[in-house]
């Protein structure tokens, strides 16, 4: 990945250029019109997908770290029939759907498991080629006394608006009073502030339901990790601390603290045992213009964006 230096932004617009050659081509259905499927040559890349139907119309999508992909199901018509996926997109189109028709049930449900899987491996790599090496700690910076309060701080992925994202390094203090803060600097040295995000008993932290999803939310802001691992100890850490707000738990002394890092450590070493070795050296997204992230986030507060769940799609579906 690229060696962080400010805070990168990247472009997520689906419209950017696919790269390479086909890694896996195939044959599907897409949903081009209400329960109506056509049949497609489907071409899955490094960081996006392609499809062209029988008579010569094409279509590509780049996918970002913020795509997602899951199994559905339409409940009548002939679509009903047919093992179906969605890959959704956030922005500016809410999903696409595709499905698998095969004669025998059991493998279209392992030829749709092989497609999902596929997409969700890809959505995964291009996430991990925009971050630095896995960087997950407990310890405060030297020199740096507004990160003694740290339990957990690596570098994640910002959802910053519908076309660009952010690389920050993120950091959770522990709970003083009625709140704690996770905050957003450009880098690991800790010296510049991006934004900070105020934790209390209300806040929603939650993960983002996808097949292989990395994605979770606090509040308004969509965030990104390495794995799917790493959102889980960031959401446990989360959800400790609002148990402790939530409680009114006197504020932590320095061997309560130290106590706290030692177990987020021990998920750490476990997450760091698990990880596979980085196969994309290069961002697989464009680079684009900085945002002001401070006034997205004022914009963010006064109109709460909806839930994908909230956003209108196309059919009448129930995703697995």
């Amino acid at each position: 990945a690229p060696k962080v230096l400010g805070f990168p932004p990247y472009s997520s617009a689906p419209a950017q250029p696919l790269l390479g050659v086909p890694i896996r081509e195939g044959g599907l259905w897409h949903l081009s019109a209400q329960d109506r499927f056509e049949p497609v040559t489907f071409s899955l890349y490094v960081n996006g997908f392609a499809f062209a139907t029988a008579d010569g119309l094409e279509a590509s999508v780049s996918l970002s770290p913020f795509s997602l992909v899951r199994n559905c199901r339409f409940q009548s018509g002939e679509c009903s029939k047919l093992k179906s996926f969605k890959v959704s997109l956030l922005e500016p189109d809410p999903c696409c759907y595709f499905a698998v028709r095969s004669n025998c049930e059991r493998d279209a449900d392992e030829e749709r498991s092989d497609w999902v899987l596929g997409l969700s491996h890809t959505i995964l790599l291009i996430t991990d080629s925009l971050l630095p090496s896995f960087s997950v700690t407990c310890d405060p910076v030297y020199g740096m006394p507004h990160t003694n309060r740290r339990l957990m701080a690596g570098y994640l992925i910002h959802r910053d608006d519908g076309s660009s994202i952010s690389v920050l390094f993120c950091e959770l203090n522990a709970h003083g009073g009625n709140c704690t803060k996770l905050v957003l600097y450009e880098n690991e040295c800790c010296d510049s502030v991006v934004m900070e995000i105020l934790i209390t008993e209300s806040s929603v932290c939650c993960d983002v339901v996808g097949i292989n999803c990395s994605c979770f939310i606090v509040d308004c802001h969509h965030f990104a990790s390495q794995t799917p691992s790493e959102r889980k100890l960031w959401l446990r850490a989360l959800s400790n601390v609002k148990v402790k707000i939530q409680n009114r738990a006197p504020d932590p002394t320095e061997d309560e603290l130290e106590h706290y890092r030692t177990s987020i450590r021990e998920h750490i070493a476990a997450l760091e045992a698990t990880l596979e070795p980085r196969i994309v050296n290069d961002a697989l997204l464009a680079r684009c213009a900085r945002k002001n992230l401070r006034a997205l986030e004022d914009s963010l507060t006064a109109t709460p964006e909806p839930t994908l769940d909230q956003k209108p799609c196309l059919g009448t579906h129930v995703s697995l």
